[in-house]
């Protein structure tokens, strides 16, 4: 588990931060109720935006978030009229979100697109659904995942492929389930594998899916300049990469 205080900001202006969330760290309260998040780290840190009129007071400036074992870039608010600007953004598709993952396999086309709706399944599970119907009392949430491959490796005999996915839509899960769904799960995944991938992220000691936020294109929501964001892959990754 890092440490909620080794947050790095790599952007900060009076509406808004950028920041690098590390693995491990949840971005808002779930039922859990766990205190180590990155909203409670936000009000910690600028105690005056504690008794703003926020729309949900335990997701205070959270404008998006990212799966807590994924780690990488995310945006907050300082400001209630910030964060639904932002929201607004989202919600129109105007940002664009570039993710790296290593999966199993060799995946082919080197880009392609995937689309299949997603549904909510049981114990928070995501599942997808190619049919374009509900059943019971399932309900659909298109998906939207554009994908390009960079590089190819070899481990062990076992292909694998490190990809830049650009999901357009943000289902809960969507880039892990969408990338299992074609064949490809995400090495390190604990929820989304088979047995193969499984197998691989244990000989390589990883216990995290392999997943980042790398790459976020933003218009700035009070002055609309284009902001553009990267983050290198964080240690824990980039000791896999050395091995490969």
């Amino acid at each position: 588990m890092e440490d909620i205080k080794e947050i790095k900001i790599i952007y900060e202006d009076e509406s808004l931060l950028v920041v690098d969330k590390p693995a491990g760290i949840l971005v808002h309260e779930t039922q859990a109720k766990e205190k180590n998040t990155l909203a409670n780290w936000l009000v910690n840190k600028y105690p005056e935006i504690k008794n703003l009129n926020w729309p949900d007071a335990t997701r205070q400036g959270i404008v998006h978030r990212i799966d807590k074992d994924t780690s990488g870039l995310i945006i907050l608010a300082k400001h209630p009229e910030i964060l639904e600007k932002l929201q607004q953004q989202f919600k129109q598709r105007k940002v664009q979100k570039t993710y790296t993952a290593l999966v199993l396999g060799k995946v082919e086309p080197a880009e392609g697109k995937i689309e299949a709706a997603i549904i909510r399944g049981k114990a928070g599970v995501q599942q997808v659904r190619e049919f374009n119907f509900s059943v019971g009392n399932e309900k659909l949430r298109p998906a939207i995942t554009f994908y390009e491959t960079t590089n190819q490796y070899k481990f062990n005999d076992n292909d694998l492929t490190l990809v830049l996915a650009m999901p357009r839509t943000g289902r809960m899960h969507q880039i892990r389930t969408h990338l299992k769904h074609i064949g490809h799960p995400i090495i390190g995944d604990q929820l989304y594998n088979n047995k193969q991938s499984k197998r691989i992220s244990k000989e390589f000691g990883l216990s995290r899916q392999f997943l980042h936020a790398t790459k976020l294109e933003f218009s700035h929501p009070t002055s609309g300049k284009l902001l553009i964001f990267r983050s290198d892959l964080p240690k824990d990754l980039k000791n896999i990469m050395v091995k490969l």
